[in-house]
């Protein structure tokens, strides 16, 4: 999209650098805070576990949704 805008490569590698250093200055400072919170420092453990089975969740869904096809497809 850059070369189709006729962006200038400096310009490109400037909004690429400045987004990279907000990009990680936000996050850093969210899980800081995050981090700092109570319940969030007593369940610590609960918390990663928690996270992990969210993050695994798309693909158990996906996989019981391709089975679920593919039983159906084989009945019809």
């Amino acid at each position: 999209m850059a070369s189709t805008g006729k962006m200038t490569y400096w310009r490109f590698i400037s909004y690429n650098v400045i987004g990279g250093l907000v990009w990680i200055a936000i996050f850093t400072f969210r899980g800081y805070f995050f981090g700092n919170i109570p319940l969030v420092k007593r369940n610590f453990t609960m918390v990663i576990l928690a996270i992990i089975l969210i993050s695994l969740l798309p693909i158990v869904i996906e996989f019981v949704n391709y089975r679920l096809r593919s039983s159906r497809s084989r009945e019809t």
